[in-house]
This record gives structure tokens, sequence and C-alpha cells, in this order.
């Protein structure tokens, strides 16, 4: 174990004994390390149980174990349970249902919209060594207020997918996922803001994230005038990639990794950047407020921070990572992620997805568009 991780456990185990000796009165530190040690295991206080995460299908006992396998490691009494979450509106509608996960992974465009909610907590990154690798920018976009809400993670594109041997586009531009050509063989995915969004930018609206009420409507109205040509509105992935595979569907509003798993059927797919500029998105641990395992909680998103997490995402998912120091085996992979590019995800080269000030009105306005 290097220094800086003993460095760390030994803040972690400060802040325990601490909590003890607040409850003691003091008087247990008389004790020695041994009594100490049976006193930190009866403390009413103590971190127990299992790690309770809200995390997107596919980061769990899924497929992803390999991002917090050292977590586990460190604390096999404590291993994560998972529930998941199809996105951040559906993360929402599960806290305020009763759900308490210790923490969860919503995407940037949400760290000011959490930070203030009263959710959330600061991270104390102090107490994760692997930090101070990850992308300077991608930390300070999860920051509100100066404090550390958001611990940036995995980061890619919202971007087109399509088959060549199908699909010929008149340009690169959003445009494909209206193109009348290819009536029945588009989809696009279920997201409040997202496909609002688009139709912002391909418009060239000043700033799609904020339309005004006349910009609303024009993209409302065009999305429902193109919807007919959808084949599928996709949640979940599994669904999409059956779709795709299939050959039900052609062009598809897709992430880096749906752009793998295509490729790992033999299909000939170009995961396009469109002109008007593909979305960028990074993934943000944020702490629940008033969570009982905050220690373990910052050691879990300390293994997920590690390089060689980050190297294992890079490979399988097709995502970067923020971890400066991960690097994929594939030559390839690393200059479509532009991994060597910390600024990556944003302009010349992407819009980083951003808070929207009228999410309410956004999602009110998608899901009439769905019932259309």
């Amino acid at each position: 174990m290097d220094t800086e991780h003993e460095a760390a456990e030994r803040r972690l185990s400060r802040q325990a004994l601490l909590k003890w000796a607040a409850v003691t009165g003091g008087a247990g530190l008389i004790a020695g390390r041994a009594g100490l040690a049976d006193a930190m295991r009866t403390l009413p206080g103590a971190e127990s149980g299992r790690l309770q995460v809200l995390d997107w299908a596919g980061y769990g006992n899924d497929g992803g174990q390999a991002m917090f396998a050292n977590y586990v490691k460190k604390y096999p009494n404590n291993k994560p349970q998972f529930t998941v979450m199809s996105n951040e509106a559906d993360a929402l509608a599960k806290l305020h249902a009763g759900l308490k996960p210790d923490l969860f992974r919503p995407y940037v465009g949400w760290v000011k919209y959490f930070a203030t909610s009263g959710l959330v907590q600061p991270w104390d990154t102090s107490l994760i060594p692997n930090f101070k690798h990850l992308n300077p920018f991608m930390a300070k976009a999860g920051q509100y207020n100066g404090k550390q809400y958001g611990i940036p993670e995995d980061w890619g594109f919202d971007a087109i997918l399509y088959r060549k041997d199908k699909v010929t586009p008149k340009s690169n531009s959003w445009a494909l996922l209206f193109d009348e050509r290819y009536k029945g063989k588009i989809a696009w995915y279920d997201d409040p803001v997202e496909n609002l969004t688009i139709a912002g930018l391909y418009f060239g609206f000043k700033d799609p994230w904020n339309q005004t009420d006349a910009e609303l409507k024009r993209s409302q109205e065009f999305l429902i005038s193109k919807k007919h040509l959808v084949r599928l509105i996709w949640s979940s992935e599994t669904a999409l990639w059956q779709a795709f595979g299939s050959g039900d569907v052609w062009v598809a509003l897709a992430w880096p990794n749906d752009w793998v798993q295509m490729k790992k059927k033999k299909l000939d797919v170009v995961y396009m950047h469109p002109k008007e500029k593909p979305i960028a998105w990074v993934g943000m641990f944020m702490l629940l407020q008033g969570t009982p395992r905050p220690e373990l909680a910052h050691a879990y998103v300390d293994a997920w921070s590690s390089a060689k997490s980050g190297a294992w995402l890079e490979d399988n998912y097709g995502y970067g990572h923020a971890n400066t120091v991960a690097r994929p085996s594939s030559s390839d992979l690393l200059k479509a992620l532009q991994l060597t590019n910390p600024h990556a995800v944003t302009l010349p080269n992407a819009y980083l997805d951003r808070d929207v000030p009228r999410r309410a009105l956004y999602a009110k306005l998608w899901e009439q568009v769905k019932a259309s």
C-alpha cells in the first residue's frame, strides 16, 4: 500500500477516533489500542453495513466490478449494494421516494441542481488520494461555490452512431437524426432535456440549454414533426444494442460504448461528431447528505478514481476517464477519445453539458413530444 493511501486511512481513522472520543468523553483513550479497537467496533455511530450505491446499469455487479475491485478487497464486509438509475430524473424520483443511497453518479449538467438541493454534501478530497490525478478542468466542473460536490470519473459524448453500409449522411450534422430517408430506422434517447437541446444546436440557437419561449416552441414542434421517423426512444442501452444489432435501427443518438458494442458485433459503424458539436458529459460521484457511511464512500470513489480502473473503463466501455494517467491499450481508442487533450470535453471540440435553468419546463415539453 502506498504512502498516500496509508495517510488517507490514518485520516479516516482519526475521524472515527474523534467520534468515539466525543461519545466517551475521552475517557476511553486510556484503554490502549486493543481497547480502542474493541470500542470502535461497538460504537453506535461507527460505519457498518453494505455501502449503498445508486448508479447506471453496467457499473455494479452486472459487469462493472473492475471499477471498485480495490474497494471490495479492502472492505470485504462492506461490499456495495446497487440500485440502478436510468437517468438523473429517475435518480431524483428515487431519492424523493425515500431511497437512501450513500452516493450516486449524476452527470455534470446536474452539479448545480444537486449542490443547491440540500440532498448532497461536499467531498473531502484529502481522503481521496487519487484525486490529484483527476483532470483539473473536470474537477473544477464538479465544484459549486468553491466546494467539491462532484468527483469526475467517466466522460464521453452524445453523438450519432450510424451504419456506414446503410446510411449516407448529407453532412456530418445532427440533421441525420431527423432525415426522412431513414424513416423507421432512427433511435432517439429518452431524456427530459437532451433532444430539445439537440434541436437548439441544430437550429443554431444562442443557448440551447436556456432557450427562450419562442425557441422552445420551435424546438418542440420540430421534434413532434419528426417523431414519425423514430422506431425507438431508448432508455436502456441493451434495448438500443438489440435494435441496432438486429438491423431494426441504422441511426441513433448514442454514447461511445454503443459504438464499441456494435464494433464487437462486426457491424460497419461510424460514430459521428456533428458539425454543430456533440454534447460532452462527465460522470460526477456525489455524496448524499447525512450518509452514515461517508468514509466508505470516499474509499469507494478513490477506487473508481485509480489509473487501473480508468484504463479498464477505457478498454472495455470506450469512455474516457478523468484520471490523466490512465491509458487504454488501443492506440485507435486513444486517438478517438482524444485522451491526451485535457479539454476534449469543451470547445472547440464539444459543448460540455451544463445546468438547465428551466429543466422542469424542458421535461414537460419532452413528455408532450413522446405523447404526440
